[in-house]
């Protein structure tokens, strides 16, 4: 699980040199998401707590000037878990849950601006901007495109105790077929956004020395001794903005197990023959599937559809400016259910199409082989068919040339009858030999046609590098890293760390790059070689040439130390390979700093061209240093640079920081001419993709409308500026909004999710719906009190019973002006979608107790890791042992008593006795087994509708699929939201307030409640729920539909 973080990192802050930059890192501390602020470095940050003062009631002024449990100084995510036992978790469970290996749990969304004058740092030209949590050292070059470098691994979304072999953690039953062990392959997945956008020269911070705003050419710049600072004259530059987003990839597999708590699918990778046909069966009952579809190995980009990938699943659409999860992709209902999608797709040399292959090791055809055009439609496709029972080979990558698409079927196979011999059905097999099938493309394509050509011996390749036809021979050469079994027996269960150190002793099997030539007319692999002896893996080109004949590859060097010794796959170093002449040139990333897979990124031409007419008519340039060549205009394949994650351990392998380097392609010795530090750690994953702008809509806007507004006044606004306009905000504001209520309207995309809210309340039976003895009278008319229905003289009147405890509050209150309104001494840690914390919820509206609500979504840790803390006692968790599934809910503080109660049935009767006198608990909620069963049946009748779809709306699955979170920031003060349980325009803006994960007040207004005349008063003489009041903006409204577009737009985190 996990929650967001919001982090605005403008103004920028400038220093002088490395070495300061270096002191203001360590003193640095990050923001919980608080709200839409940055944290300085005297600044201290707290965490809201669940635990208020012992007194009646409290002002409502700042959320977090209730009783805080302190935060430590770095996030969650960079504090290094307890030590694993391998005989809990087996050795590579323990490698792969470790250090950067350790899971993320927080989504975090961090903005930089760049103004196009910023300063220099010294004679070598280099410069460091700060943003607190995002800091960037160098300079962008003018020619380097806006665009988004995405990357994607394995990230398991419970806490580590969860991965245990099969059997011991938590909710986990061992049905005594042995055990199974966790393996990284089987993590969900999570993608890594870096956006790299241009700014208009309004939207750049100013910095306080130089000029701002357009691109200049004037590079001189003075020091002055005095003050230790330089001033830069009309810097040449670009204004720019960095925003880094992370966000999980919202699966099936992903909403299911949320909702269970624990984990569905049982390892299948890392488990034994004798229990491997037990799991896949128990997979397929309870999570939908044989294999869990995480969608966490690779991600392309093509007809206008970001997708990240898994072998042997659908893709899976992501936004391409939110990352939000859209949902499966079948191009528009082109691609059969029953074929899977390949995790490296090829986009064809001559037709432009994606080509790409499903591989299925459960039933056939065991590959299937299609092209997609531009428009995003899958054409014909070849099946390759094998018998079931006798198992199929299995594939992972292939390549294309411009006549062919290679396939490539290794030696490491699926024999199913391996099972009962105890043995796990893959195994990479010595005698099968390798071997390539030619497919040509073009004309009518069927599995007769392709030709296979085998290989001189056993075989195993996981990436190749690419392919072409020979011009001289017209034999196709093919070139990949061959590893022949070896990741399949490091990323073992156990006896990894024994097993590697003796393949690499011997030398066999180590990954290295290798070449294949194929001759199609005779139909025979005709020259195998080794090109090189480095142990290398994530190979990349210049994707421009893929399919034709290209010269350099990029691959990260294997840091065989941390395999021996750790057993975790580590890239010590980014090697460029010249494949024409057999050259190497290394750049190493330095002490304990592990790179991952890189991206080749084109130069920008048309901003490189008008750079050079720009340097040719300055005054102030010289020949010497801006000459322009012929060169200048001619394509080159390392023509630009080279982008990549990298992560420091120097300070601890969970405790360091990830930075995103960008290096010169062609020399890349030279070391990085930018590196971006992150606000957070990146754990080291499988694959990268870049996209140019054009490639993801227009950068220079890069946010949907619905949200710009929001992101654009975050990125231009400094800390305390947001925290002083928050905090001197007059509530009484709130009197001069106008709200005019429009009797049972609603938006049309309204229609699916108010009709579940309204059969969850019918199944409910109304409960929530009046208040405790509510009954009908007529009496003589008092305008100033709430009636449905008044005349002649006389109103409808609505009695009550409530307890002393509300009579007296009501007394007191019923005309308080808003800066006088108390802070309700309970608190509640709820969910939606649960049964049981839905009849709390009616308690709470029969009773008329207001009640401060702290909602906890699936997917999301904030409130539920306090609550987790106020369970255990915990005040102060530096060693993040505390978990979000510590969490029992529904979960309810009250401050008035100091009483702290969990569940349902023990929280019903505590309200009834402490603010209805003693009195029975009411039939509609009263404690019980059958309660409970009938109201999670109602609850789950809801549906997935989600209470006001738009643009931006998210992927959702389940009963209850409207009622997970939402990446969001937090307002200093809580919202106010007057409703009542029973009314199902209530209950849409309570779902969204609960997807935001955003704590406000509930102020109930059932029927026969008092507070329908306070909220008459406040409103201006109307009465209609639901009815938000929101301080930090001075914002009173009506209207569902309204009020939920408001929440996103002002809360939601693009």
């Amino acid at each position: 699980m996990f929650c967001s973080r919001s982090i605005t990192l403008s103004p920028v802050t400038f220093f002088r040199d490395n070495q300061s930059w270096q002191q203001e890192c360590a003193r640095e501390t990050t923001a919980w998401r608080l709200g839409p602020v940055r944290a300085t470095p005297n600044t201290e940050v707290t965490l809201s707590s669940a635990m208020p003062p012992k007194k009646d009631s409290q002002s409502i002024a700042d959320l977090r000037s209730v009783h805080q449990i302190t935060a430590p100084g770095p996030s969650r995510d960079r504090i290094a878990g307890p030590l694993l036992e391998e005989a809990g978790y087996g050795e590579h469970g323990v490698a792969f849950l470790s250090g950067n290996y350790q899971p993320l749990v927080e989504e975090t969304t961090a903005i930089l601006s760049i103004p196009s004058d910023f300063p220099t740092t010294g004679p070598d030209g280099s410069a460091v901007v700060s943003g607190n949590a995002m800091h960037v050292v160098g300079e962008l070059p003018l020619e380097f495109p806006n665009g988004k470098f995405i990357y994607v691994g394995p990230n398991p979304k419970f806490s580590r105790d969860h991965y245990k072999v099969w059997g011991r953690g938590p909710r986990q039953r061992d049905i005594g077929f042995s055990n199974g062990w966790h393996h990284w392959f089987e993590g969900d997945g999570m993608i890594y956004a870096l956006d790299f956008e241009s700014m208009k020269p309004s939207e750049a911070q100013i910095s306080d020395r130089g000029t701002p705003g357009e691109v200049q050419d004037n590079c001189t710049s003075s020091f002055t001794k005095e003050t230790g600072a330089f001033y830069v004259k009309h810097r040449r530059g670009r204004n720019r903005r960095l925003r880094y987003r992370n966000r999980y990839v919202r699966t099936n597999s992903w909403h299911d197990e949320l909702r269970s708590g624990s984990r569905l699918f049982r390892p299948l990778m890392n488990t034994s023959g004798l229990s491997f046909l037990p799991h896949a069966i128990a997979n397929l009952f309870l999570g939908g599937n044989f294999l869990k579809d995480s969608a966490n190995t690779a991600l392309t980009f093509f007809a206008g559809r970001l997708l990240t990938l898994q072998d042997t699943m659908p893709p899976w659409e992501i936004d391409t400016i939110t990352l939000e999860t859209r949902g499966p992709c079948d191009f528009g209902g082109t691609l059969p259910f029953y074929v899977p999608f390949t995790a490296h797709p090829k986009v064809a040399p001559d037709s432009g199409d994606l080509v790409f292959f499903g591989f299925n090791p459960v039933y056939p055809p065991h590959c299937t082989v299609g092209t997609i055009n531009s428009s995003g439609t899958v054409g014909q496709m070849s099946s390759l068919w094998h018998n079931a029972l006798q198992g199929a080979t299995f594939m992972h990558d292939f390549c294309v040339t411009k006549k062919y698409t290679v396939l490539f079927e290794g030696s490491m196979n699926i024999r199913p009858l391996r099972m009962f011999r105890g043995e796990h059905p893959l195994q990479y097999d010595e005698d099968q030999v390798a071997r390539f099938g030619l497919l040509k493309r073009g004309g009518v394509e069927n599995s007769e046609k392709v030709v296979w050509c085998d290989c001189s011996t056993a075989e195993m390749v996981y990436h190749f590098i690419n392919a072409w036809e020979d011009e001289d021979t017209g034999e196709i050469v093919i070139v990949g890293v061959r590893e022949d079994g070896f990741f399949l027996g490091a990323l073992a269960a156990n006896g990894t760390r024994e097993w590697i150190s003796n393949k690499l002793k011997v030398g066999r099997s180590v990954p290295r790059i290798h070449e294949w030539r194929i001759n199609p007319t005779r139909q025979a692999v005709t020259s195998e070689r080794w090109l090189f002896d480095l142990p290398v893996e994530v190979p990349r080109i210049n994707d421009a040439y893929t399919g034709i004949k290209n010269r350099f590859t990029y691959a990260g060097k294997i840091h065989t130390g941390s395999l021996t010794s750790d057993a975790q796959l580590k890239f010590d170093a980014l090697v460029k390979f010249d494949l024409q002449n057999g050259e190497s040139e290394i750049y190493e990333y330095g002490y304990k700093r592990y790179g991952m897979e890189a991206q080749f990124v084109p130069r920008n031409k048309s901003r490189a061209e008008s750079q050079a007419n720009q340097r040719m008519s300055s005054p102030c340039s010289s020949d010497t240093d801006h000459a322009v060549t012929d060169m200048d205009a001619v394509p080159v394949e390392d023509d630009g640079w080279i982008v990549l994650y990298v992560h420091d351990e120097s300070k601890g392998s969970a405790e360091g920081r990830s930075e995103c380097l960008v290096l010169d392609a062609k020399n890349i010795q030279a070391g990085p001419i930018v590196r971006i530090v992150l606000p957070s750690r990146i754990p080291y994953g499988a694959h990268a993709l870049w996209c140019t702008a054009k490639g993801v809509d227009d950068i220079d806007s890069f946010v949907h409308d619905s949200v710009r507004m929001t992101s654009e006044s975050l990125a231009n606004c400094s800390t305390s500026d947001l925290i002083n306009e928050s905090t001197t905000l007059s509530t009484s504001a709130l009197n001069n909004s106008k709200a005019t209520p429009r009797l049972f309207t609603f938006a049309e995309e309204q229609t699916d999710s108010l009709l579940g809210t309204v059969r969850t309340g019918v199944l409910r039976a109304g409960a929530g719906l009046f208040v405790n003895g509510w009954r009908p009278c007529i009496s003589p008319d008092v305008h100033t009190e709430y009636s449905l229905i008044r005349a002649f003289g006389f109103r409808f009147m609505e009695a009550r019973a409530l307890g002393k405890v509300r009579e007296d509050q009501a007394k007191s209150t019923e005309y308080l002006s808003r800066t006088d309104d108390p802070l309700p001494t309970l608190t509640l840690y709820e969910l939606e979608g649960c049964g049981a914390c839905r009849r709390v919820r009616e308690a709470i509206c029969m009773l008329d107790v207001a009640c401060v609500m702290r909602p906890c979504p699936l997917g999301a840790t904030r409130n539920r890791l306090s609550a987790a803390m106020a369970q255990l006692g915990v005040t102060h968790d530096s060693h993040g042992s505390v978990h979000v599934e510590d969490a029992q809910l529904p979960y309810l503080e009250d401050s008035r008593t100091g009483a702290k109660l969990t569940g349902a049935d023990s929280i019903i009767t505590y309200l009834y006795s402490e603010y209805l006198d003693g009195a029975v608990p009411s039939p509609l909620v009263r404690p019980g087994l059958m309660a409970s069963i009938c109201a999670q049946v109602a609850v789950n009748a809801r549906g997935t509708a989600d209470g006001y779809p738009s643009t931006t709306s998210s992927y959702r699955r389940g009963p209850a699929g409207a009622f997970y979170s939402r990446p969001s920031h937090q307002p200093t003060k809580p919202l106010q939201l007057w409703a009542y349980e029973a009314s199902p325009f209530c209950s849409v803006v309570r779902e969204a307030l609960s997807q935001l994960e955003l704590p406000y007040v509930l102020q109930p207004c059932a029927r026969g409640s008092p507070r329908r005349t306070q909220l008459m008063h406040r409103s201006g003489g109307k009465f209609q729920v639901p009815y938000l009041e929101d301080a930090n903006t001075g914002t009173a409204m009506f209207e569902s539909a309204e009020i939920i577009k408001y929440l996103r737009t002002e809360y939601s985190v693009p």
